[in-house]
């Protein structure tokens, strides 16, 4: 099993394209449907622990050379991880025990509450790192479901996560 700082380094290392901190990992873990996380002894672990990296998908997605000079010839900018197929965040790889460790911003929107997701169906025997981690993004993404009169609009969420949302908005 991992710790909260463990799981978050490795999700930032793995793909920092994707997470640059802690607050964009732990919303990955916490709070999104099908990251790929569940609970088990009071921890969020990983169901897929040898999870490939961001890297394969940028080489993957590199135009060929002849297809790049085309689109440079008609007048188109190319993104350089187009043309080398380099993670556009790769110097924060190497940063990812420091990012780990830094809260920063969100970013963008929340994923939207749901009753299934891990932030509001935290077990009873939730390790102390993991309860930290939770209070911590509780306090990011509640203030912004509460401020939303869509979040809840289906009407699934319990009421013990309905006041998890309101105890932490404030």
């Amino acid at each position: 099993m991992a710790s909260v700082n463990d799981t978050v380094r490795d999700l930032i290392a793995l793909y920092p394209c994707s997470y640059q901190n802690r607050i964009q990992a732990l919303h990955q873990v916490l709070v999104v449907l099908g990251s790929g996380y569940d609970w088990k002894g009071g921890e969020a672990v990983s169901r897929f622990p040898e999870a490939e990296s961001c890297l394969g998908l940028h080489e993957r997605s590199r135009y060929s050379d002849e297809f790049v000079a085309t689109l440079r010839e008609i007048g188109i900018d190319v993104d350089e991880e187009r043309v080398t197929g380099r993670c556009p965040q790769e110097e924060l790889r190497t940063r990812a025990d420091e990012l780990a460790r830094e809260a920063g911003p969100l970013g963008r929107d929340p994923y939207p509450p749901s009753y299934l997701t891990l932030l509001l169906t935290v077990p009873d025997d939730v390790k102390p790192d993991w309860a930290a981690a939770v209070a911590e993004m509780g306090s990011v993404v509640a203030p912004l479901w509460a401020s939303d009169p869509d979040a809840d609009s289906n009407g699934l969420l319990k009421d013990d996560q309905r006041a998890f949302i309101a105890r932490h908005a404030n």
